[in-house]
């Protein structure tokens, strides 16, 4: 069997994790941790020529849990890639990019549970539960993001789902290379779906979870509305091969965006940039 060595940040983000985890099982529900391998092409660089058909291998360590408070979601990701960065500012001339074969990718989202919070039962029909939606974003790849996200989450409760939520965020994007003042902030608005859905099709389990975010424009950041999502399509090949259930799989992701990151070509060459990206997946969870 091949082994995967993830690189030093991801060892330590799932340590890290572990310690906390361990001395609060009391208010731990359930937890899940887990690493993925992906390798595909067709990402879009944003270098505003032909030379699109770039390929990328990413390793992501992620977790997920549930608390009597509420939830909380992480991942990080550490992209190999011709990867091209931008940095500095239009308004005063900084503007540079160069290319760079290695960055990541973070996100970090808790939800508090606002029936926890206030002592009263907020479901009502196909709706569980009400929450305090919040996500940090960083990375250094592109345009360098790095954003505060705040809002409201709700859960459903639908056939056949594993889970399904919504989150309505209000964004604030810091320090974004497109701004029109390099020291700006800029606000916009962003809806998230995220869900997991499994099926069984003979006596294979396969299961298809991911997420969509549409973000709308904002005049601050100089951005245009946006919609990136990714899907992943599984097989659980740790039941079929080894009798373990929902502990490895194998599959794919399909990344798409539609206007990446907001952003318009400033040479004015299209509209926007576009992008169907799919990718093998070797999926290990524990």
């Amino acid at each position: 069997m091949t082994h995967i060595r993830l690189p030093h940040c991801l060892a330590l983000t799932a340590g890290l994790f572990a310690a906390p985890f361990a001395a609060a099982e009391g208010l731990l529900q359930w937890q899940d941790n887990s690493l993925t391998y992906l390798y595909g092409d067709n990402f879009q660089r944003m270098n505003f020529n032909d030379e699109e058909q770039r390929s990328q291998t990413t390793f992501t360590f992620e977790h997920a849990s549930g608390w009597v408070w509420g939830d909380v979601f992480y991942f990080l990701d550490y992209i190999r890639a011709d990867n091209t960065q931008s940095r500095g500012s239009f308004s005063n001339g900084t503007f540079e990019q160069k290319d760079k074969s290695s960055f990541y990718y973070m996100e970090f989202s808790p939800r508090v549970s606002l029936s926890w919070l206030t002592g009263q039962d907020l479901s009502i029909g196909p709706l569980k539960d009400v929450k305090a939606a919040f996500t940090y974003e960083k990375g250094e790849g592109g345009p360098g993001t790095e954003n505060y996200l705040y809002g409201i989450g709700l859960d459903w409760d639908v056939p056949g789902f594993a889970f399904l939520n919504t989150n309505l965020y209000r964004v604030k994007v810091n320090n974004h290379v497109f701004f029109a003042d390099e020291n700006s902030n800029g606000y916009t608005t962003q809806l998230t779906v995220a869900g997991s859905y499994p099926f069984t099709i003979g006596e294979q389990n396969f299961l298809i979870d991911g997420f969509v975010d549409w973000r709308a424009p904002s005049k601050e950041a100089n951005t245009q509305t946006s919609v990136g999502s990714s899907i992943q399509i599984k097989w659980d090949a740790g039941k079929a091969l080894f009798g373990e259930e929902r502990t490895l799989y194998l599959g794919t992701e399909v990344n798409m965006w539609h206007n990446k990151y907001g952003v318009k070509p400033i040479d004015g060459s299209a509209d926007g940039f576009d992008q169907t990206a799919v990718q093998a997946l070797v999926k290990y969870h524990f």
